[in-house]
């Protein structure tokens, strides 16, 4: 299994960091692809000790090397180790010359969205509910919520429907109603994926819910759905473990990773505004 991340994407440069499962990429050669074109290679032999400091392998996973590449083709840019089939994508990569899906939020429309909030709690406009979930989510890029409830009056616990429960929280973010629609993936690569094709759709909001079936974790470099802070080397990465009795809010432009157990499955919903 490959994990890693393309943290900064230019017209000339690529950068970012790649560990395999077997532990052995130091010094492998990296080749960047744009379609079926070969526009940079260099070898994994930077050192980084935030990642050695997570215990991922042994911190020399980093690699910055030179691309050359059309400005408005930055984005579609892929990595493949020399010899391998697997390929890492962009994710939430800060592309720099060149165009990105969907630019990440600033610190200014951070403080801005959160001063109306709470504005919003305090007149009766939003419910308590919609307000701790909007400023976890804004402020951090991932929000959890249980699917399991007591029914009032009993001691009989239900679980709700996680599409549903999707839906309304999406809903909420965007502000208006909305349509859902459901992806299954089944590996790390199908999960990147799919947060990029939800980053390249203009008219939907960039967020998922993500339901698991089966064992998985995504962990998130909390805060890095903000423009000035995304790909931050120093930005240290929060586990959400994925159950089936729980729902995790996801901003797609929050760096981050998915660990998937043998024979799990993933389902990612995305909105987009009702017709």
């Amino acid at each position: 299994m490959i994990r890693g991340s393309i943290e900064f994407a230019s017209a000339d440069l690529i950068q970012g960091w790649i560990h395999t499962s077997d532990g052995r990429v130091r010094d492998y050669t990296l080749l960047a692809f744009q379609g079926d074109q070969c526009v940079g290679a260099g070898r994994v032999d930077t050192f980084r000790g935030d990642l050695a400091d997570a215990g991922i392998g042994d911190g020399h996973l980093g690699f910055s090397f030179p691309i050359s590449v059309a400005a408005d083709a930055v984005g579609s840019v892929v990595l493949r180790l020399e010899g391998g089939d697997a390929v890492l994508l962009q994710n939430s990569a800060r592309v720099a010359g060149g165009t990105k899906a969907r630019a990440g939020l600033s610190r200014e429309d951070v403080r801005e969205r959160l001063a109306a909030l709470k504005w919003a709690l305090k007149h009766g406009r939003v419910s308590q509910a919609d307000f701790d979930f909007l400023r976890i989510l804004w402020s951090f890029g991932a929000y959890e919520r249980g699917l399991l409830r007591r029914v009032a009056g009993d001691e009989a616990v239900v679980a709700d429907k996680p599409a549903a429960v999707a839906a309304a929280l999406l809903e909420s973010y965007a502000g208006t109603d909305v349509r859902t629609a459901t992806q299954t993936v089944r590996t790390p690569a199908e999960f990147a994926s799919a947060l990029a094709q939800t980053l390249a759709m203009p008219s939907a909001p960039p967020v998922v819910a993500v339901h698991a079936s089966g064992r998985a974790t995504v962990r998130v470099a909390e805060g890095t759905h903000v423009a000035d802070t995304e790909g931050a080397p120093s930005a240290s990465f929060t586990d959400y473990p994925l159950t089936g009795e729980q729902l995790l809010i996801l901003d797609a432009r929050a760096r981050c990773e998915i660990q998937m157990g043998e024979g799990a499955t993933v389902e990612i919903v995305r909105a987009e505004p009702a017709a």
